[in-house]
Order: C-alpha cells, then sequence, then structure tokens
C-alpha cells in the first residue's frame, strides 16, 4: 500500500510539472500569435482621401488602407487622379511574422510536453500494475505452497501417531500373549522368511535363464545371420573336396578368433619362437601351429631337430611325419649346418612350395652345439623367408642367455614370440602374450599383446580333424 501511495504522489508532481510547463509554453505561443490577426501590426498603411482639389482634407474624408493594396490600385490612373495620397503609416509589429512562428513552436512545445506527460505517466501505470499483478500471483503461490506444507506436514504426523500406536497395540498384544502362543509366532516368522528367500532364489534363477535363453538365441540369430551372408561361400563348399572344406573351416576358425592375430603368426614366414616355464604347453601349442601350416599351407615338415624326439615327445612329434630327425648332440650339429646350407640353396632356386623345421629346447642345444647353433640362429633371422621355410623355435626365456649375444634388436625386428603360461608348473593356461612380432592395420609394431588360445588349439584335435573326427568350431 505504501508503495501505491508513494507512486501516486510521483504522478502527482510529474503532472504539476508538466502542467505549469505546457499552460506556460500555451500561453507564450497564444500571445505572440495574436498580432497575426490584425492587419496594422503586420503591414503599413497609407492614408488617402478622395478630394485632389483641396490642399485640406476633413476627417472624415481620410481614408487608410494597406500600402501594398493601394500600390496596387494605383496602376489604374483614374484612381490616382482622384485620390490625393497623405502619408504612410509604419506597421505596429513589423516582426508580427517572426512572432507566429515562435509562437507556433511554443504551441507545439506545449502539446509535446502534455504527449510525453501522457505517454510516460500511462507506461508506468502499466509497468506497475504488471508488478503488482506478479507479487500478488507470488504470494499466491507462496500462500498456497504454505498450505501445502501444512497439510503434508499434518498427513504425516497423523500417518506417525498411527505407526506408533499400532505398535505400542502390537506390544501389547505380544505381551498378552502365552509362551506357547510366542514359541508358535516365532515358528511362523522363520517358514515365511525361509519362503520369502526361497521365492527370491526362484526369481533369480528364473532370470539367469531367461539371460541364457536370450543368450543362446543371439548365438543362433548370429550363426544364421553369418550363414546367410556368405552365400557364396556356402555354394563354393559343395565343388570343394572335403579335405579343402575342412581346411576352410579351420582358417575360418582361425581368423575369426580375437581379430585372427593367431592366423598370421601362422601364416607369417617370420621365425616363430615359443617361450615359457614348464608346464606351459609349449611343444604342444608348437605342434598345433606345425600342424596346421602342414595341413592348411601345405607346408610339410622337413626337419625335427629335439633332443627328445623319440622320448618324452615322441606322441606328440610322430603325428607331424617329419622327414629327418635329429636327436643326438652330433645329429643336432649336422642338422644345423644342413639347414644353413640348405637356406642357401634354396634361396638360389627360388622354390614355391614351403616347407618346415622345429627346433626343440634351443636354450640347452646353444650351449651344447656352439658355433653350429649360433650360426643357425642368425642366418634363420635373414634366410628362412627367402627360402620359404617356416622355422618353429622353443625355448624358455628372451634373454640373451637363450639366445645368442647381439641379437636383440635383429630378433625384435624379424621374428615372432609367443609367451605361454602356467598356473601351477602342470597344467597349461590358455592364457598367452605376443611380445613383438605382430603388427596393426597401418603397419605399426604392436608389443605385449595379452591374447589366448582356443580351446581346440591341441596337436590332438588338429590332427584328428583331417583324419576322420572334423573339430565342431561352434561350440
Amino acid at each position: 500500500m505504501q508503495e501505491i501511495e508513494q507512486f501516486n504522489h510521483q504522478l502527482k508532481a510529474q503532472r504539476r510539472t508538466a502542467t505549469f510547463l505546457s499552460t506556460a509554453l500555451f500561453i507564450g505561443g497564444v500571445s505572440l500569435c495574436l498580432p497575426l490577426f490584425a492587419d496594422t501590426t503586420k503591414y503599413p498603411e497609407t492614408l488617402f482621401c478622395f478630394n485632389p482639389n483641396t490642399d485640406l482634407c476633413e476627417g472624415h474624408q481620410i481614408k487608410r488602407g494597406i500600402s501594398w493594396i493601394i500600390d496596387r490600385e494605383r496602376r489604374n490612373f483614374t484612381f490616382d487622379s482622384k485620390v490625393k495620397f497623405l502619408r504612410v503609416l509604419p506597421p505596429e509589429a513589423p516582426k508580427a511574422p517572426l512572432y507566429g512562428v515562435v509562437g507556433t513552436v511554443l504551441l507545439i512545445g506545449a502539446y509535446g510536453v502534455s504527449k510525453s506527460l501522457t505517454d510516460t505517466q500511462e507506461k508506468a501505470i502499466h509497468s506497475q500494475f504488471a508488478l503488482l499483478k506478479i507479487r500478488a500471483l507470488e504470494n499466491d503461490i507462496y500462500v498456497s505452497n504454505h498450505l501445502d506444507l501444512t497439510a503434508y506436514s499434518k498427513q504425516h504426523q497423523s500417518q506417525i501417531t498411527k505407526e506408533i500406536i499400532a505398535r505400542d497395540t502390537a506390544g501389547a498384544i505380544e505381551q498378552l500373549k502365552t509362551e506357547g502362543e510366542q514359541q508358535l509366532d516365532h515358528i511362523n516368522g522363520q517358514l515365511q522368511g525361509e519362503v520369502a528367500l526361497k521365492s527370491h532364489e526362484l526369481q533369480i534363477s528364473e532370470l539367469d535363464k531367461a539371460i541364457a535363453d536370450n543368450r543362446l538365441s543371439t548365438v543362433e540369430t548370429t550363426r544364421k545371420i553369418e550363414k546367410i551372408s556368405k552365400p557364396i561361400t556356402d555354394s563354393k563348399s559343395d565343388t570343394q573336396s572335403p579335405n579343402e572344406q575342412l581346411k576352410d573351416a579351420l582358417i575360418d576358425a582361425l581368423k575369426s578368433h580375437e581379430d585372427g592375430y593367431l592366423w598370421k603368426i601362422i601364416n607369417s614366414l617370420k621365425p616363430l619362437w615359443l617361450i615359457g616355464n614348464q608346464g606351459s604347453g609349449k611343444t604342444y601349442t608348437a605342434a598345433a601351429i606345425a600342424l596346421i601350416r602342414k595341413y592348411c599351407l601345405d607346408a610339410p615338415i622337413h626337419q625335427l631337430i629335439d633332443r627328445h624326439a623319440t622320448g618324452d615327445n615322441a606322441d606328440v612329434w610322430q603325428m607331424l611325419e617329419a622327414t629327418s630327425k635329429a636327436e643326438s648332440e652330433d645329429e643336432i650339429s649336422t642338422a644345423f649346418e644342413d639347414c644353413c646350407d640348405r637356406w642357401l640353396q634354396r634361396i638360389k632356386e627360388k622354390p614355391t612350395k614351403k616347407q618346415q623345421v622345429i627346433c626343440d629346447e634351443f636354450t640347452n642345444l646353444k650351449s651344447l652345439c656352439g658355433d653350429s647353433a649360433i650360426a643357425f640362429f642368425k642366418m634363420s633371422l635373414t634366410d628362412t623367408r627367402k627360402a620359404k621355410e617356416y622355422l618353429l623355435g622353443i625355448t624358455h626365456n628372451a634373454t640373451n642367455e637363450s639366445f645368442p649375444d647381439g641379437t636383440a634388436s635383429a630378433r625384435k625386428a624379424g621374428t615372432i614370440l609367443l609367451e605361454k603360461f602356467s598356473a601351477n608348473g602342470e597344467t597349461p593356461l590358455s592364457r598367452v602374450v605376443v611380445r613383438y612380432g605382430l603388427v596393426d592395420e597401418n603397419g605399426n609394431n604392436l608389443e605385449d599383446e595379452e591374447r589366448t588360445l582356443p580351446s581346440w588349439m591341441h596337436p590332438e584335435c588338429i590332427y584328428q580333424h583331417f583324419n576322420g573326427k572334423p573339430i565342431n568350431f561352434e561350440y
């Protein structure tokens, strides 16, 4: 209310000031414009009489007229001959036109002050009304929220009071029960808890079953989509021999396993070395890789170098059907020298068919055979690829103790190193780490890449795949 009174007082003060100013401008403008209504104030006048023959003109004979009108009539010589001109009276207010202009400006200023006052106060009144309306709405919202909060608080207080009364009543009833009734209630509570727990477990099991069904359905759908998306491959399989189909199935499985890293390693002519502790399954993995190269890449095992070729590893190596074996120190030294000579000869011949050489336990052979083993390893870094010969080696670790000195950088650039693991020294793990030798799609070197081997990566499974018991890669 006080704000409205202050606003009204401000409007009254503005109106008083504007009224005084506009009145003064109006009076001044009208005063300056009044001379415009009398010709004598604006124009000079000429006195004359119609008695030119006499020297004196009497009062009733004297006439006056505006000088410029009289001058226009004097062009009529008849009028000029009958009139006697006495004198010219100057105008009473020669600046009357200028006063008229100034008076007009003052009148316009009076209108402008009045109009400005009206517009300003109209806007101020509208703004004040809008502000009052907003404040009234805010007050209504505040009151409404306050009432809602009060009602909400009363409702919850009532609910809390009811719960307190209910608990007190339940406590009183519990105290009135006999010992047998209390034991019976305890048993009923346990039974209800067990039922609720079993129901919860049942719901969880049903959800797990639904999730498993969904995953199985997804796998089956994916399998169907893959079959639909490969119509050309399926049609080709009708014209392929069974052996070619087995090859393609194994290669497809290798390519689909973890971005096909394993197939890249197997298909590469870089020397492949497997390292790992005892019980990590190095020999079995090497045999599986050799069998894949034999059946899928048409690369027979030309030479097997292993001091235990017909001993502990005989069951594994016999599946390879190697052309020659070297077991004793002399045989192994000779085999190393033969490899060096053979690689040079094959490079000269530029062969098209590939073959394999496998060397197990190179850590010990290096110390037993000396220079021949060192020469074998160094030449393998450059000659095996040109000679179209896969070298598959097995050793304990990647240190200089296992390899010749001074070959660290050459090994990293020219070989693939695959490390295998065992959790207890007896059972191999599917986990492998490609220490170096892999590259990405842009040719960048990849190091210490964590990967896994598929469950069927075993020499027995690979051998049986091509000898009457194909692997089911879908499971």
